[in-house]
């Protein structure tokens, strides 16, 4: 188990398990993560640390095939587009991890209180403090290090990823119960 600080959240599902069809509904979230940080070093460390530990002389084969194939877990966020082929916002620069549970994480904010789906934090787009268990599989759907999310937390503000336009209350007039349309 690691914790990775100060890095972007994305598409956080964090109160509520989602998955694409046909596949088991977890919670989970994507970590951006600027490349060249001491977090990706971090990372890349753990991976490789797990990796010995359990496949012992045949680790670096493995991970290179899992970092060849669509199982790598530090993904280049200069090759993630959007559906119109752009770069996705807060990307470019970055690696990308996706970690999942089948369990809810922990999420919490700066003082370690419990934050809940109401308290609009944390959100893609902020920046997070992440708690994550790298582990290996090792079984009939092959040799790899997987990624469990554990806990979350608030760290501080950045810009809401597609959070589009935001109701504005000021915009209404103000009116009494018995005034008519």
């Amino acid at each position: 188990m690691i914790v990775v600080k100060n890095v972007r959240l994305s598409y956080p599902s964090l109160w509520k398990p989602s998955g694409m069809e046909g596949q088991e509904a977890k919670y989970n979230a994507t970590f951006l993560i600027e490349k060249d940080s001491d977090a990706a070093k971090q990372i890349e460390a753990e991976i490789e640390r797990v990796a010995a530990e359990a496949f012992g002389k045949s680790s670096e084969a493995i991970l290179k095939k899992q970092d060849g194939g669509d199982r790598r877990l530090l993904k280049d966020g200069d090759t993630k587009l959007t559906k119109d082929g752009d770069p996705a916002d807060g990307y470019p620069g970055h690696y990308y991890l996706k970690a999942a549970n089948k369990q809810k994480p922990k999420v919490v904010n700066r003082d370690r209180s419990e934050l809940g789906e109401a308290d609009g934090k944390p959100y893609g787009g902020c920046y997070v403090n992440v708690q994550l268990d790298f582990w290996p599989q090792n079984n009939k759907f092959g040799k790899f290090v997987n990624v469990k999310l554990l806990a979350v937390q608030f760290w501080e503000d950045g810009p809401s990823f597609g959070g589009g336009t935001t109701a504005d209350i000021d915009a209404f007039d103000a009116t009494d119960a018995d005034d008519e349309w």
